[in-house]
């Protein structure tokens, strides 16, 4: 009978010079001349012991590797399907082995996959390529692929072995980098433009010159090859500054109501549209491209004096966060030039102010008192004097020298009596608020809308005043209220002043005849007058009056 010895024992022989190695003994019996003699076997198993020793870290390795392995025939048949590609494509080893490996790549990634294993059925070394496999659920997930042949002890090829990684995370982390320097790359732009529009505000260029740089560096930053900047002037909104065909319309100025950077000064908010010929409220000009517009409001003294309005082509795309974040950044830049400039002027101004005294206190103090030493010194010679010619020549003298004191001391008055720097609008109609509210008993409210300091025309500013005065006087004679608001709005052209009390009402006509003043200045400006009860009681008067230009 033949049977295995040692079965389930490590057995170990012992050479000559006392060293171990691990054996295999095979015994067998047989019959010689009639005696029973066991021939023995025995192998040195130390190369089988170290190879399975191989295949089982090999193994342990494979399950536990965080990297999908998969093994496949020649043919493509998957053979082996470690834990990791069941986390990664959500197919269970029961389900996928003996399957071809196609089935997990999508017919787009089919390329890869064919270019892979060509590669690798030639022993061309490859390295991994990214594309996309199928999960259970339908889904793609992005991974990287790398395949290797399997070979036997020669050089027959049995089939190939597939790393799959997954790359979500790596592309992830990639992406998170790209934004990061992509956002550092924008804020660096973004300081090294307002540090060359500050220089060249601080280094006195003109307000023209400032800002059409702001124009240009806002429409590289931007990606708008039309950028422009308007600014209300006289009641109307014109071009001030630009880059690209706007250049063409510089000084230009738009319909009243009808423009986007008026739309834009009236809401006092960023506006972006794709096209703003979709708008009524928006006039397109023939050589402007219809293309995706954004604009933001330039706030000079707390109201929006102008408008910096970016305009790409009619097949770009819109404004995303970061060119938003520019177009505000260089915004600031824009109201930092007007504010500036409106500081220059009133500094030229107070310079001018200050010579004219200076020169009026010299004329005065100086060059009337010595002529008129001059003028007394000839009167007193003329007693010395017999000759009448010589006397008629010395009047003559005199009489020029008074005429040219009378002259001086009118320049020195005209001098002196240059007209004050007027304050903002706004602010005057603050000043007659507070005013009226100790006759009031309560402060009235006040709502401004649109660039009141910049709209008007100065010839409108009396009457402005002229109209809230008299409006809040008639409600402090008669409207007993314990309320009132005071609106001016500007919008497409028209300037509307509307007062709303809480009070008692119309009443009778008498109540309406102290207020026959503005319905005379409406009607010499053009506009209308209107006083009626108010919807929720007390009363409400309205004037209005074109701009014009």
């Amino acid at each position: 009978m033949v049977r295995p010895m040692g079965v389930g024992l490590d057995l170990a022989g012992r050479r000559r010079d006392g060293s171990e190695f691990p054996l295999d003994i095979s015994l067998a019996p047989i019959v010689n001349a009639g005696e029973r003699l066991v021939i023995a076997a025995i192998r040195d198993v130390t190369e089988q012991r170290r190879a399975s020793a191989a295949q089982a870290e090999l193994a342990a390795i494979v399950q536990s590797s965080s990297d999908a392995i998969i093994s496949t025939t020649l043919y493509g048949s998957v053979t082996n399907w470690n834990p990791a590609a069941e986390r990664l494509l959500g197919y269970p080893a029961s389900e996928i082995l003996g399957e071809h490996i196609a089935t997990l790549v999508p017919d787009h990634a089919s390329a890869v996959l064919e270019e892979l294993l060509e590669a690798a059925s030639q022993s061309r070394y490859r390295e991994a390529l990214t594309t996309r496999w199928l999960h259970q659920d339908g889904s793609e997930v992005e991974v990287s692929v790398s395949i290797s042949p399997l070979r036997h002890q020669g050089s027959e090829t049995l089939g190939f072995s597939l790393i799959v990684r997954n790359d979500s995370e790596r592309k992830k982390a990639e992406d998170d980098l790209r934004r990061m320097l992509a956002e550092e790359e924008r804020l660096q732009r973004q300081h090294a433009t307002a540090a060359e529009i500050r220089l060249s505000l601080l280094s006195g260029a003109s307000l023209d010159e400032s800002l059409t740089l702001i124009c240009q560096r806002a429409s590289e930053l931007v990606g708008a090859p039309v950028t422009v900047i308007c600014a209300m002037n006289a009641g109307r909104v014109r071009i001030v500054a630009g880059v690209g065909v706007a250049t063409e319309m510089l000084g230009a100025s738009l319909s009243p109501g009808q423009s986007f950077a008026e739309e834009v000064m009236n809401r006092n908010e960023a506006i972006e549209v794709s096209r703003r010929s979709e708008h009524s409220w928006v006039e397109v000009p023939e050589n402007l491209p219809d293309g995706p517009t954004y604009g933001i409001p330039v706030i000079v003294a707390g109201s929006a004096a102008a408008a910096l309005v970016f305009v790409r082509p009619s097949d770009a795309r819109g404004f995303d966060t970061t060119a938003r974040a520019f177009a505000e950044a260089l915004g600031a830049q824009a109201a930092l030039a007007f504010e500036i400039e409106r500081s220059r002027r009133d500094r030229e101004q107070m310079m001018l102010i200050g010579d004219r005294e200076r020169i009026a206190r010299d004329l005065h103090d100086h060059v009337i008192q010595r002529l008129f030493a001059a003028g007394l010194g000839l009167q007193a010679s003329l007693a010395w004097v017999e000759e009448s010619k010589a006397l008629e020549r010395i009047s003559e003298a005199v009489d020029v020298l008074d005429e040219t004191i009378r002259e001086i001391r009118n320049t020195i008055f005209s001098l002196s009596h240059q007209e004050e720097i007027v304050p903002p609008l706004r602010s005057q109609i603050l000043d007659v608020a507070q005013q009226s509210s100790t006759s009031l008993g309560f402060p009235p409210s006040l709502d401004f809308t649109g660039p009141v300091d910049v709209s008007l025309r100065s010839n409108l500013n009396s009457h402005v005043l002229a109209c809230v005065r008299e409006a809040l006087s008639n409600v402090v004679r008669h409207a007993q209220a314990t309320e009132v608001l005071v609106q001016l709005k500007i919008t497409e052209g028209t300037l509307l002043i509307a007062v709303t009390d809480n009070g008692v009402g119309m009443g009778t006509a008498t109540r309406s005849s102290g207020l026959s003043n503005l319905r005379e200045r409406a009607r010499l400006l053009n506009g209308t007058f209107e006083i009626a009860d108010a919807p929720g009681g007390g009363t409400r008067l309205e004037w209005t009056v074109p701009l014009g230009d």
